[in-house]
């Protein structure tokens, strides 16, 4: 029974793809009646619907272990109940066909409720609903945004989305009742575009309504085939301002669903018609067993819909919960959980809409020519781990076709992939679709005054994801020195004041220390450096695909992560420039530049811990004219963690025209050196490198400060002169280390530093701090 149980509790979660915790949260937020005042959720309004009456709302928000089985099912019925029935303040019925508009007043307002005022399409005043609408705001009407929903036709793996949106636009939802025959695919698109264009009916023709849509699944197939026939309106009082597609099933035809959704709803014939539905074609509770139809096809779901993150949610869920009832406690409601998929989305309801709005909506829009003519902005919302649709090869089709269209991949997402991850609405005021004109009005993103720190969660995360790991392999020792020459351990001598600050040091191999570097200052000292990105990581030139455009959340990060550039500008690089520089360093910011750049980052054989600087001293000249503190840093390890097995002089002399192509593409390459010529300074070719099993141990020396308060940047023998101290006392740094680092028995056994660290528990020792010269620098701090 216990298998059962487990079973029915993730089918259950699966009609979702919620954990408990969002769900209760929108239970609480959406049901509550205008007219209570003592917190209970209102009853739903249709006579069909279950009665689910005095729950409190304290109930719903009980601690997570009192959150029972019976309580989540119930949460759920009652979550269909509002979505089908009410959630939201006005209700326009289209004609005969089964199709409903509502209303989604915000959800900052007291007048929410649950039961919507009805209005019928053919009698509608459309002056009464906007006046009761504009009476929400005293600005300029925001623009419409409608939802369209998948199969399930209510929008229930959205919800968590309906809050936000509904304080940001006009915000509608489409229903379908199952209770009655289908419409057709046309019958719907026709509904869409009466419901359209009768709501912007009353507008000026100088100043038409603007139009956002937004299509989930099959909502997605049904957008196009909407913004297909909204585009042939004439003398419209509308702008289709854009449309979003997330996860469409515009791939339908490249899927077996065809073929399996049949089987499934022919289940339904094993039961006796009258015990699963009634006359109304509603559920029937007489039968209290769960039909094969709910059985099967729940799983169907459970094993296409949820992501892992989401699998993770629903098995704390039921880890937690399913054992603090009794054993005919669980048994009830996991037959309970069984039989919501025949209650919400009955056999025949499903099969006649996949089998008849899916392929025709499909023949419809997928056509190349239909497609290229779609000339709206577009945005795709692709969860890449989508089990049920094609959907991260079908966003890169519709990229391509679409004339208009910005692809944004979400990570580790499968297909209800608007969960507490995604924010819509942060997502669509961000895109280029741009619905609130905030963009248009607002002067460009400048990355070197606007850029901020993501937030704390997501530096943890990129902390303990990418960091972290490399952290424990190379246990990196880190070291700083006082006004007086002295070494200390850590980086507390790291000068941090009200003036800019620049870091100077020797670019390692492949630059794989940067993470380590960053995320010590960042939690040590609250130090935020920011990098000067070579032009190939900060412009994408190595991504592909670069005929789709992209778009990335706030702050995006996944494990699997495929551009470290996305990383680098999340944490405030720049592409390396003389102008952005200036500015870094003129808004006192704290810069971190490697001179050596491309050269050191990608040397050769015998070329380790060498530097590889410029000749000329522009550095110190712009750190001077803004009184900028400048520290060396020297670093070591990463050199004796690879052999390399080729540099870039063999192989550009390779055979078979390989040398030749090589030398051709670090041709191409635009140098990062803005006054170089022809690359001459620069070889982008990565040396053919085999890392080691484990990695050297990594140190890092922060060398003795300079004040530059007092150097004349017009000077240039002053400026050559702190020039070469600076570069003395980087090589001076990394020579003391090589040298002091003999004397650190885990410095290259790798292996002894694991089992250091699992035994322990932390970083093995190294080399006694006397072992580490003083610096000789004479200048004062």
């Amino acid at each position: 029974m216990k298998i059962y149980v487990l079973a029915a509790t993730l089918v259950t979660a699966s009609v979702v793809a919620f954990s408990p915790q969002p769900l209760q949260r929108f239970a609480t937020r959406s049901s509550v009646a205008e007219t209570d005042d003592t917190n209970t959720v209102g009853a739903p309004t249709s006579s069909d619907a279950i009665p689910i009456e005095n729950t409190k709302v304290g109930v719903l928000q009980e601690t997570h272990k009192s959150y029972t089985m019976e309580q989540f099912v119930s949460d759920i019925r009652l979550l269909y109940s509002d979505l089908e029935n009410g959630g939201g303040s006005i209700k326009v019925r289209m004609d005969d066909v089964g199709v409903s508009f509502t209303h989604v007043a915000p959800a900052s307002l007291s007048t929410r409720k649950q039961s919507p005022t009805i209005y019928d399409a053919a009698t509608v005043d459309w002056n009464e609903i906007h006046s009761r609408i504009d009476a929400y705001s005293n600005d300029k009407a925001p623009p419409m945004l409608i939802y369209l929903p998948g199969l399930d036709c209510c929008g229930i793996s959205g919800t968590s989305q309906f809050d936000d949106l509904s304080n940001t636009f006009e915000f509608w939802r489409m229903t379908v009742d199952k209770s009655i025959k289908q419409p057709t695919f046309a019958a719907l698109v026709s509904a869409v575009v009466k419901f359209v264009k009768d709501s912007t009916n009353d507008a000026d023709l100088n100043t038409p309504r603007e139009i956002i849509l937004v299509g989930e699944s099959f909502g997605g197939l049904l957008t196009c085939a909407v913004a297909m026939a909204l585009n042939n309106t004439k003398r419209k009082r509308f702008i289709l301002k854009g449309m979003t597609l997330v996860n469409p099933a515009t791939s339908f035809d490249e899927t077996n669903w065809e073929q399996l959704v049949p089987l499934l709803t022919s289940l339904r014939y094993l039961e006796t018609q009258e015990d699963i539905v009634d006359d109304s074609g509603n559920f029937n509770f007489v039968n209290k067993l769960p039909t094969p139809y709910s059985v099967l096809g729940g799983m169907a779901l459970a094993a296409t819909v949820p992501d892992s993150k989401q699998y993770s949610g629903i098995l704390d869920f039921i880890l937690g919960n399913v054992g603090t009832a009794s054993n005919e406690e669980m048994l009830a409601a996991s037959g309970e959980g069984f039989r919501l998929l025949a209650e919400y989305l009955p056999a025949k309801t499903l099969e006649e809409r996949a089998l008849k709005w899916l392929p025709v909506g499909s023949s419809v829009v997928n056509n190349v020519e239909r497609l290229s003519l779609l000339d709206v902005p577009t945005l795709i919302i692709a969860g890449n781990d989508d089990n049920m649709l094609p959907t991260k090869d079908e966003a890169n089709r519709l990229g391509k076709l679409l004339p208009d269209c910005v692809k944004m991949d979400v990570s580790g997402s499968g297909h209800f992939v608007l969960d507490e991850r995604v924010n819509l609405t942060e997502v669509l005021l961000d895109s280029h679709i741009d619905p609130l004109d905030i963009q248009k009005n607002s002067p460009p993103y400048d990355p070197v005054r606007d850029w901020k720190l993501p937030p704390d969660d997501v530096v943890r995360a990129v902390i303990e994801k990418r960091v972290k790991p490399t952290r424990k392999r190379a246990s990196p020792v880190f070291f700083s020195t006082d006004s007086t020459g002295q070494r200390r351990r850590g980086v507390s001598q790291v000068p941090s004041n009200d003036r800019s600050l620049l870091i100077v040091g020797n670019h390692q191999l492949f630059g794989q220390d940067l993470g380590m570097i960053i995320s010590e200052l960042l939690e040590q000292r609250n130090i935020v450096p920011r990098g000067l990105a070579h032009p190939t990581v900060a412009e994408g030139l190595l991504r592909g695909e670069q005929d789709i455009r992209f778009q990335r959340r706030r702050y995006e990060f996944g494990e699997d992560l495929r551009f470290e550039g996305d990383l680098f500008q999340m944490f405030g690089a720049v592409k390396v420039s003389p102008r952005n520089f200036f500015r870094l360093l003129q808004t006192n910011q704290t810069v971190l530049l490697f001179p050596g750049g491309v050269r050191e980052a990608l040397h050769g054989k015998g070329e380790d811990y060498k530097l590889f600087w410029p000749e000329k001293t522009d550095f110190v000249r712009v750190a001077a004219r803004f009184n900028a503190t400048i520290v060396p840093l020297s670093a070591i390890g990463a050199a004796d963690s690879a052999t390399i097995i080729a540099d870039a002089n063999e192989l550009v002399n390779l055979p078979f025209g390989w040398g030749e192509n090589l030398s051709n593409f670090s041709n191409s390459i635009p140098s990062a050196r803005f006054d170089a010529k022809d690359n001459e300074e620069e070889t982008f070719i990565p040396p053919l490198a085999l890392p080691k099993p484990l990695p050297a141990r990594h140190y890092f020396l922060f060398g003795r400060s300079f004040d530059t308060s007092s150097v004349d940047p017009s000077n240039k023998d002053a400026c050559d002169e702190v020039y070469k101290e600076i570069k003395s006392e980087v090589q001076q740094g990394i020579d003391a280390l090589l040298e002091a680092r003999k004397d650190d028995p885990y410095a290259f056994d790798g292996l002894k530093r694991s089992s250091y660290q699992r035994f322990y528990g932390k970083d093995p020792p190294t080399f006694p701090l006397s072992s580490l010269s003083k610096s000789r620098s004479n200048r004062n701090q």
